[in-house]
């Protein structure tokens, strides 16, 4: 997926420079070592309270209503997981949100050619990126590529939050090339079920994506290869639909999994 992918070399797990210890312990209420990722807070807040999220129109080469989208769906995302987070007792901070139009977008962690649409999350000054270029908007204005690329970058904000970016590049420094791609396939598997669980939650008032149907949105997983890393086409619909229905991030501990749904 072009969004994954980019949020991962990105640096958000590679090359990442976070802090961590081997226990369970917490330091200012975020979870840290394993804990952080096996029993981590978050998995028992619940669903996500009910809201509706409606997506405004764009128009093709139009860098204000570009704009204008993510700021509206991250409101609605910062209100999903910030009372997530509150439940779970873990500090809760809004990102920083930018978009980017063209062929060529300088970010803060390196410069992208979006190919067409895709989230990044670029964690050396937290921010949501959502990148497109002319073909990008005009391609997927009525499908659901846009609102995905900015849940799953902002999932890997959510998971920058909670601790398990963190774990997750301590454990990835410290492993084979195999354990680390294992663990790289964990992390980004929960990402994909957070955003299942958001997008769950707010499906209702979601009018364009609605009348397409549920199934054609999971099913847009499928399309996209087996990447070392990142998950098979099979487990990420899996992780997605599981999220999705569950409309709850208690369902998305891919750390405890067995390794038949994570690889």
């Amino acid at each position: 997926m072009r969004t994954l992918f980019a949020a991962l070399t990105a640096g958000v797990l590679v090359g990442a420079v976070f802090t961590g210890t081997a226990d369970a312990s917490t330091s200012g209420s975020v979870p840290s070592g394993p804990g952080a990722l096996t029993r981590n807070p978050v998995y028992k807040t619940g669903k996500f309270v009910s809201q509706t999220c409606e997506e405004p129109a764009m128009r093709v080469g139009d860098v204000e209503t570009l704009q204008t989208y993510a700021d509206d769906v991250s409101a609605c995302l910062n209100r999903a997981w910030s009372a997530q987070l509150k439940r779970a007792g873990i500090p809760f901070r809004t990102p920083k949100v930018a978009v980017g139009y063209g062929d060529s977008v300088r970010t803060a962690c390196g410069v992208y050619r979006p190919t067409e649409v895709f989230g990044l999350y670029c964690h050396r000054n937290r921010t949501v990126y959502l990148l497109a270029n002319e073909y990008g908007m005009a391609d997927v204005i009525q499908s659901s590529e846009m609102l995905e690329s900015l849940s799953i970058a902002y999932a890997y904000h959510v998971q920058n939050l909670i601790g398990v970016l963190a774990e997750g590049d301590r454990v990835i420094r410290r492993s084979s090339r195999s354990a680390a791609l294992a663990m790289s396939s964990r992390t980004a598997l929960q990402n994909i079920c957070f955003t299942g669980a958001f997008v769950g939650s707010v499906w209702e008032s979601l009018e364009n994506l609605k009348a397409r149907g549920v199934e054609s949105f999971l099913n847009e997983h499928t399309m996209e290869g087996d990447t070392p890393g990142l998950g098979t086409n099979k487990n990420r619909l899996y992780w997605l639909r599981r999220g999705f229905e569950a409309r709850s991030p208690a369902v998305c501990n891919t750390f405890t999994a067995p390794r038949t749904k994570v690889a």
